[in-house]
């Protein structure tokens, strides 16, 4: 059932974020399930990679810009663990995901590996390929598909799940502590850093996202915020603003 969305301070984009997340992880889910039945991967990794476009850099902004002055604040410090644990399964499904349907396999052959005797697990450690092309052969090539499958639509579930546990715990205990302890001219400057990326070809590539995702009321809101957070001149600009966007920096080239 959904909940109305109460929009005050600032730190209440943070629902409307949390909601444009949750609809590309069920369009990504849905795709997934999808591709149980076979057919190309294309859209589902799209979508998969978009996602987790969005999620590393919220992450990375939110512990910079939103928790770490937080001192002395056990939330903000859950709150960066469950960053990282997110960041941790979401990488990990990318490598899953670029292995093709030869991912699923390679657990399945680690799993037989597991099952010998130590002599034979000695032995057949460096041969892995040898496994692999043996399970191949015994299981089908359309039997390996669909276990691939099937492993990659249960890690997907698992990493929404992930997301949605932590979205609640920080709107509970983080976003409250921030109005405690924020004012609203700090939670603009905040909010500023979190929803765009200054340096990148596109700053606004992730309050767009948000736009595109939430209701006509939510968007003539946050539309407003960002008007607000626009006018607020923050320190320190004239040296950001030389500074390469985060993927750039991550990566090694622009967005």
């Amino acid at each position: 059932m959904a909940v109305e969305t109460k929009l005050e301070a600032p730190i209440d984009m943070m629902t409307l974020m949390h909601k444009a997340f949750r609809v590309q992880s069920e369009r990504t889910e849905a795709l997934a399930a999808e591709a149980q039945g076979g057919g190309d991967l294309g859209a589902l990794t799209e979508a998969f990679g978009f996602w987790m476009k969005q999620l590393l850099y919220h992450a990375t902004s939110e512990d910079k810009a939103m928790t770490a002055p937080l001192n002395d604040c056990q939330p903000a410090r859950d709150n960066e663990s469950e960053h990282a644990e997110l960041a941790a399964q979401g990488t990990s499904l990318v490598g899953f995901i670029q292995k093709g349907d030869a991912a699923g396999l390679e657990e399945s052959v680690k799993a037989t590996m597991l099952t010998m005797e130590d002599d034979q697990h000695k032995e057949l450690a460096d041969k892995a390929q040898e496994v692999e092309s043996a399970l191949k052969e015994a299981l089908g090539e359309s039997t390996v598909t669909a276990r691939t499958r099937r492993h990659l639509y249960r890690r997907i579930m698992a990493l929404r799940i992930l997301e949605y546990d932590h979205f609640e715990n920080e709107e509970a205990f983080v976003c409250s502590v921030v109005k405690e302890r924020m004012s609203d001219q700090e939670q603009l400057v905040m909010v500023k850093q979190i929803l765009t990326e200054e340096g990148a070809d596109d700053p606004r590539w992730i309050i767009q996202w948000v736009l595109d995702e939430i209701d006509p009321a939510e968007r003539e809101w946050l539309t407003a915020l960002e008007s607000r957070f626009n006018s607020v001149i923050a320190g320190g600009s004239g040296e950001s603003e030389k500074k390469r966007g985060f993927f750039a920096r991550l990566f090694g080239s622009k967005k």
